[in-house]
């Protein structure tokens, strides 16, 4: 099927092809009256027309795309590739609404290629699980007027927002569920290549080392030796995809499992699992995006915010209830 073209609106609508482009693009400058842009944009609403990227722009000066990038390991297991995949879903869904395209791109962890990024004009990025060593050569090849928001990744910079999970709260409440100080109780969590972030989960877990199994493509044998020698005590299990893997190797074993949804989506969790989850299941990609398109759409820089506050904190956290 063609796609509808602004001739197309403007014959629908009875008026010229410039006075649509100036209503479609949002120009304020020329006298337009109210009936005219309601009949304008119902016609472009009757065509189902879809404003190109290009065009936009050049009228703009933005180009409509934003970017996900992600940093994969070798270690990766099932349950981290999915992860990254609901996360793209979501924010490719919130983008569609808010009239954005979204580039997704997996990275190496340790040497990030942005040959692709920077063949493409982008307005704000979502950056996840970085390594502190690395984070700065990625920074670097975005434009200084480029919001990039950080997730799962704990780098101390002022200069950059970060989406995180309330992970102290969130044992807090667990502790408090089970009535236990946290000596008993074990924890499994996927493998990050921030170890910032890594080691702030591990803080607020207040766990024996020996008590936290971290869990990659490499030792998920290992997994099932370690639920066995903490039969009967609970434990915490981080996302929810890792809870599956979990599930995989423990239906011979007796455990009490807390789920903390970092994915937003506990419906793929078997019977029996408990969970803490977010206020709502988009909650950590609605914020990053509304932390994006502020920048964009008022074309401040974040570094504005070391000036006069700004509406953002440098480290947005994320409620696990």
């Amino acid at each position: 099927m063609r796609k509808a073209t602004m001739k197309d609106i403007a014959r629908e609508a009875g008026v010229s092809v410039a006075t649509v482009s100036y209503i479609l693009n949002k120009v304020n400058n020329q006298t337009i009256t109210e009936e005219t842009r309601r009949r304008v944009l119902d016609a472009a609403g009757k065509l189902n027309y879809v404003p190109s990227l290009t065009a936009r722009s050049l009228v703009k000066g933005k180009s409509g795309m934003l970017g996900l990038l992600y940093n994969r390991s070798g270690k990766d297991g099932f349950w981290k590739q999915l992860y990254y995949g609901y996360l793209s879903e979501r924010m490719e869904d919130l983008c569609k609404r808010k009239g954005y395209h979204l580039l997704v791109l997996g990275l190496d962890a340790d040497q990030p290629n942005l040959d692709i990024v920077q063949q493409r004009e982008i307005d704000g990025v979502l950056l996840v699980d970085v390594k502190k060593e690395v984070f700065l050569d990625i920074s670097v090849h975005f434009d200084r007027g480029v919001p990039v928001v950080l997730m799962d990744s704990m780098i101390d910079d002022p200069l950059f927002h970060k989406i995180i999970f309330d992970f102290k709260t969130a044992f807090e409440s667990w502790r408090n569920r089970n009535s236990q100080s946290g000596e008993k109780g074990f924890l499994v969590m996927s493998s990050y290549v921030n170890e910032g972030m890594a080691e702030e989960i591990r803080l607020a877990a207040s766990m024996d080392p020996d008590k936290v199994f971290i869990l990659d493509a490499d030792n998920q044998k290992e997994l099932n030796d370690f639920l066995q020698q903490n039969q009967g005590n609970p434990g915490v299990i981080i996302n929810e995809f890792a809870a599956l893997q979990v599930s995989r190797v423990s239906h011979h074993n007796s455990h009490d499992l807390t789920v903390f949804c970092t994915s937003g989506c506990p419906d793929v969790l078997p019977p029996g699992m408990k969970t803490l989850m977010m206020e709502h299941p988009q909650k950590h990609v609605e914020s990053a995006f509304q932390i994006m398109e502020y920048y964009i759409k008022s074309r401040r820089k974040a570094s504005d915010r070391l000036d006069d506050g700004g509406p953002f904190e440098q480290y947005v956290s994320i409620s696990l209830g």
